[in-house]
């Protein structure tokens, strides 16, 4: 059984390739290119790509553990520039692991290499382009999708592997042995519901189900509808706003919004806002589900760069609003939109909250923009749970005060969730005093000193190095007495050729006397 205080994403994630369900395609694919890599292989990265939730990661993880190599993890979306390439996965992919020096055996994997892609990230492809073509080791890439034009130059050292959103029926199956596992008695009905919304996204149902299952124990819901998933100025604005509310028609309200001076992000704000205000109670729908693809539209552009979607994109919050709208008014005061003002409001809460993302991206192997929407509410959860769980919960992500704090619905248990925290601190010491006799790790047996080992490494790394250069030297004398010897040769057949020559000339000599004479005899009688 899974600890409770753990996010079931991790305690539940495949320990080995066989595991992995709904793509089992793309894992036997993997698996070939890892059976077949060498450092001269063609094909010397892996890059891992489909929508979140789909077992990429998870994949590279459970190979890991199945052949007994040591993982080391960097985000792309989060080193995005040369420097940082270079940096983390340059070094990573040269050296061999402390344990087992040079020869250790390492996976690189590198998350989100499309967030590297944009274009404040100019030389962050080609830096890895380079490293993986001097890589010792194998190096495997994820990517929500990997044909990206700017990606061209990976992809043509790269094994391409698709990973699909994985089907309902394996979601269920997983629910349901989660379920099982868990002790946790639901209706098959209500594990089907979450596996078909899920859009594909294992992680994302496993966490659903997560947290309908700490909201049903905690008594704070007991239906299940309850708990279904969010998957949530040139021209004068307030003029503006009028014009495009009243245009009833799609041309007039495109022109409404030209020539306004307004961030793309505000403008989707000021009229998401603002439209209840001239639609009735039955349009309202239609036209939020405008806005909300006008918003899919928007988020693709500002992550991808692919602004040639931005036609869609006021095409949608333009001329799509006003054709729904159908009850105009003309006097209507539209007020500021409430979600930038509380943006300032909240400046201090969002360090805080992006900081526990990082903590908790670095724990369960995912993006820090997935930890903090996929996960961290099963955090705050849990921190309002019991003292006990909230407590280990703490311990795990090494969250301080202000971080807990941020997530406690009653401030004042921090005390206590502190109080069993440092007692587990205090015991965690004790147990490691008391093991001096027991080994560790590799520099713990007797007569080791890690000191002499990392001598002995480097010493036999310059031995690898003066030996490289020796043969070298050598590699290069070969080549100049081969061309000593053939140039010599060459000089020795010319030098046959022109006495060969001149032995013809001398043995035609007499021919040409007596033709000579012969000559002169014939001219004597004629």
């Amino acid at each position: 059984m899974a600890d409770s205080q753990i996010l079931w994403t991790e305690s539940f994630r495949p320990k080995n390739l066989g595991q992995v369900v709904g793509n089992e395609d793309a894992v036997v694919e993997l698996r070939d290119w890892f059976d077949s890599w060498s450092p001269t292989a063609k094909k010397k990265v892996a890059i891992l790509h489909g929508p979140a939730g789909t077992g990429k990661t998870s994949s590279v993880i459970a190979l890991a553990n199945e052949r007994q190599y040591e993982l080391v993890e960097m985000n792309a979306s989060d080193s995005r520039n040369k420097a940082a390439i270079m940096r983390l996965a340059g070094s990573s992919a040269r050296e061999g692991t402390i344990v087992n020096g040079a020869k250790g055996k390492r996976i690189l994997l590198i998350d989100e290499v499309d967030g590297i892609a944009g274009r404040e990230d100019r030389g962050g492809v080609k830096s890895l382009v380079d490293v993986i073509r001097e890589a010792a080791v194998p190096i495997i890439c994820t990517a929500n999708e990997a044909y990206s034009p700017k990606l061209k130059a990976l992809r043509k050292i790269a094994k391409v592997i698709a990973y699909r959103p994985v089907h309902p029926e394996y979601i269920f199956k997983i629910l349901k042995k989660i379920a099982r596992e868990e002790k946790i008695t639901i209706p098959e009905d209500n594990l089907q519901f979450l596996a078909n919304n899920a859009g594909g996204d294992m992680r994302s149902a496993i966490n659903d189900f997560q947290g309908m299952a700490l909201q049903l124990k905690s008594g704070k819901a007991t239906d299940i509808e309850l708990l279904k998933p969010y998957r949530d100025q040139t021209k004068n604005l307030q003029s503006a706003l009028t014009e495009l509310f009243n245009a009833n028609d799609y041309l007039k309200g495109k022109k409404a919004i030209d020539g306004l001076k307004i961030k793309y992000d505000e403008l989707l704000l000021w009229v998401f806002e603002n439209a209840y205000l001239h639609t009735s109670e039955e349009k309202l729908a239609e036209v939020y589900t405008t806005l909300a693809d006008a918003d899919l539209y928007l988020g693709r552009i500002m992550r991808r760069q692919s602004w040639g979607l931005l036609k869609y994109f006021f095409d949608l919050v333009s001329g799509g609003v006003a054709v729904a709208i159908d009850k105009p008014k003309k006097s209507a005061q539209h007020v500021f939109p409430q979600k930038i003002a509380m943006y300032a409001q909240t400046m201090f809460t969002r360090a805080i909250t992006k900081s526990i993302s990082a903590n908790l991206a670095e724990k369960i192997h995912v993006s820090q923009r997935s930890a903090r929407t996929d996960s961290l509410y099963l955090v705050q959860q849990v921190l309002n749970s019991n003292v006990g769980e909230a407590a280990k919960m703490v311990d795990w992500l090494e969250l301080d005060d202000n971080q807990v704090k941020s997530l406690l619905e009653k401030p004042e248990s921090l005390r206590k969730i502190r109080q069993v925290v440092n007692a587990y601190e205090t015991e965690r010491i004790k147990i490691q005093t008391s093991m001096s006799d027991l080994q560790h790790s590799s520099f713990d047996r007797p007569g080791d000193d890690w000191s002499a080992i990392l001598k002995d490494y480097e010493i036999k790394k310059e031995q690898k190095l003066e030996e490289e250069k020796r043969r070298k030297e050598e590699e290069k004398q070969r080549k100049d007495e081969a061309r000593k010897a053939a140039k010599a040769k060459k000089k020795a057949e010319a030098k046959a050729k022109k006495e060969k020559e001149k032995a013809e000339q001398v043995k035609e000599e007499p021919k040409k006397k007596e033709k000579k004479a012969q000559t002169s005899l014939d001219q004597y009688f004629s």
